[in-house]
């Protein structure tokens, strides 16, 4: 039954999800705000502005939730899953949030956000039964890709859309689970898989695909790749309809007839046409500008849809399925079932068939059956009127063909020869970010190396950008607080204390844990350190170049350093200096007179009992001006390489 997915505490535990998943991004916000003093990196006074962009339910949330000073905190136990290893921070609020919300029902049950959570509760528990439900449109933000102008859209529904949306994907994902394909491994709920339950990811495609390799080791082999060009953009809901019946009639269970309305309401409240091509249109100038995204435009595949004659006119056709919606993942499932049919009807045992979400890889030791079954699949992709990237065939001889091969803009790829040798074959293929060799070493996609290489230097960017209306922290504090964050996005909290106990937990060394020491991969992961390093580099030659601009102030004691000059004689010291104007009324020491002071000529003049502490004095002057603290935070614990290889083997 749909209901039993409704639940009161199904429903609080999402809500209690999404507001953690909110207090991560302000937390992100948030450092940025405490090292600048520019006005817009402060949350609190941009809340409003960034709410109309972002998530227009904060206001509901609010008043549904208790504030976040009153939200309990954890027992030591239930935030650590070892002794080193503490949970997520999204699981931690979470937790501590639904931890409040049971203290405030059992204890203060008339608080007002308690009545207005159980009403909400209530309401989407009564919305899921109500034949005349029906989903409000979702907002459309664009995601900007590569080129900057053409983006891709992303459907924000409201919250308590979200919340139906999400818990009746969880049912229908878990009552058509059984049917897929067992090699398909995205947006699958977790099952059983090689003897174990779990929630299949990219990982084990590739262990896939190394496992077969094995099976044929030494021999040569035949690769095709297919990827479907805009495939929630352009899927056909009436093909999405079918395919739900087709799937329901071969189920032996009864499906909630609730899910399925949800399911076509789902479906009713978004279309690629009519909801998205619109921003296209010049008059939409404005929704543009609102996301300062100059000449922007959602990419769209006319051309190959007229030519193709799947429609006589495209526009009166509803197709695309939101990008965001939690049921889009289910449905590319549904959908690409009937293409994996086509193959597993061969029942050749030497043919290997991975899938994740749209992409494919086709491997087989005959490379006349390795076409065959291309075709097969790209014929039943074009039954399904889905649009799949033509394939390019390869001269591996030629040298500017080799580069198409691993461009980045070709999707589909005819069957090639996968082998040891360099006669017209390929030592590599790429799949779901890796890639594997004939010998079955692995290492990154460059893509992948330029994405993490990029978000490095956006990091450090938006530091910079964020500084130049002021500093709130001290340079050193600022390099410290840029250093974690590398390394957090890239390998996740470690410290000293823990790097050998703990499991890197949402960073880049995690999305890539199947990764073998090699050359190859040796060489990939020192680069991405020194490029770290470098970007770190750079902070800090910009931060000095700034520093060194700026006043310095001068505390009362730093002369008591000196031998014989007590905490009082420093107090002296510093008043004559600004008797002197070596320093400022407000005891600062200016790039000016820095300037000056660093002259090998220079006295300072000061009284009797100290002139023969000058010269000492001096050097204490510009050495603190000059000071900098040794932040070293990027040392082999933190080093990608390190994470990856050396503590796989250690």
């Amino acid at each position: 039954m749909l209901q039993t997915y409704f639940s009161e505490e199904e429903i609080l535990t999402l809500i209690c999800k999404i507001r953690a998943k909110i207090a991560k991004q302000r937390s992100k916000k948030h450092l940025i705000h405490l090292l600048s003093s520019d006005n817009r990196t402060n949350y609190h006074l941009n809340h409003k502005k960034n709410q109309d962009k972002t998530d227009e339910d904060l206001d509901l949330l609010n008043s549904i939730l208790p504030p976040r000073r009153k939200w309990k905190t954890l027992k030591k136990k239930r935030r650590y899953i070892t002794n080193y290893q503490k949970i997520d921070s999204i699981k931690n609020n979470a937790d501590s949030l639904f931890e409040t919300i049971r203290y405030y029902k059992e204890k203060h049950p008339n608080e007002l956000f308690i009545i207005n959570l159980n009403k909400f509760v209530k309401d989407i528990q009564d919305s899921i039964l109500n034949t005349n439900f029906c989903f409000t449109s979702p907002k459309i933000i664009p995601l900007s890709k590569k080129d900057q102008s053409k983006c891709r859209p992303i459907a924000l529904y409201n919250l308590k859309d979200r919340i139906i949306i999400s818990l009746t994907n969880k049912y229908l994902s878990e009552y058509f689970d059984e049917h897929f394909f067992p090699e398909s491994h995205a947006f699958r709920p977790k099952r059983i898989y090689k003897g174990k339950k779990v929630v299949t990811s990219h990982h084990h495609a590739m262990d896939s695909i190394l496992k077969y390799k094995s099976d044929y080791k030494g021999k040569k082999l035949y690769v095709s790749e297919c990827d479907i060009s805009k495939f929630y953009d352009s899927v056909n809901h009436t093909i999405v309809k079918e395919c739900f019946k087709k799937l329901i009639s071969q189920s032996n269970l009864v499906i909630d007839s609730n899910a399925k309305r949800i399911f076509y309401k789902y479906l009713e409240s978004y279309s690629f046409v009519h909801n998205v091509k619109i921003y296209n249109h010049k008059k939409y100038s404005d929704y543009w500008q609102q996301y300062k995204i100059d000449n922007g435009y959602f990419g769209w595949i006319d051309d190959d849809l007229k030519d193709l004659k799947y429609y006589k006119s495209v526009n009166h056709n509803r197709v695309g399925v939101p990008q965001g919606g939690a049921i889009s993942g289910l449905i590319a499932n549904m959908v690409l079932h009937f293409a994996d049919l086509e193959l597993l009807k061969k029942k050749d045992s030497k043919l290997h068939y991975v899938r994740f979400c749209d992409d494919m890889v086709i491997i087989h030791p005959n490379k006349k059956q390795c076409e065959d079954y291309y075709q097969v699949y790209n014929e039943s992709l074009k039954k399904l009127k889905l649009v799949p990237h033509l394939p390019l065939n390869f001269n591996f001889n030629n040298k500017q063909i080799l580069k198409e091969f691993w461009s980045e803009d070709t999707k589909s790829k005819s069957p090639y020869r996968w082998s040891g040798s360099f006669r017209n074959s390929t030592k590599w293929i790429g799949f779901v970010g890796y890639e594997v060799s004939f010998n079955n070493e692995i290492r990154v996609r460059k893509r992948s190396l330029k994405k993490e290489k990029l978000k490095q230097q956006n990091l450090i960017d938006l530091t910079l950008r964020s500084l130049k209306k002021g500093q709130r922290k001290s340079k050193d504090t600022i390099i410290e607080s840029v250093c974690n964050r590398l390394v957090g996005m890239s390998v996740g909290r470690v410290n000293i204390k823990n790097y050998a106990y703990i499991e890197n937990d949402f960073c880049w060394a995690k999305g890539f844990n199947r990764l073998s020491k090699n050359n190859h991969i040796a060489r990939q992961l020192k680069n991405l350190d020194r490029c770290r390093n470098k970007q770190i580099a750079r902070l800090k030659k910009e931060l000095s170049n700034a520093n060194n601009k700026k006043d310095v102030f001068i505390p009362k004691f730093l002369f008591s350093c000196i031998p014989k000059v007590s905490i009082f004689d420093s107090i002296i010291i510093r008043d004559e200096l600004v008797s002197l104007k070596v320093l400022s009324s407000k005891f600062k020491l200016t790039s000016s007179m820095y300037n000056k002071i660093n002259e090998t000529d220079f006295k300072l003049q000061l009284s009797n009992k100290y002139i023969n502490k000058e010269r000492i004095i001096l050097k204490t002057l510009i050495s603190y001006k000059n000071k900098e603290r040794n932040v070293n935070y990027y040392g082999k614990p933190f080093s990608y390489y390190f994470h990856l290889l050396e503590k796989q083997y250690s």
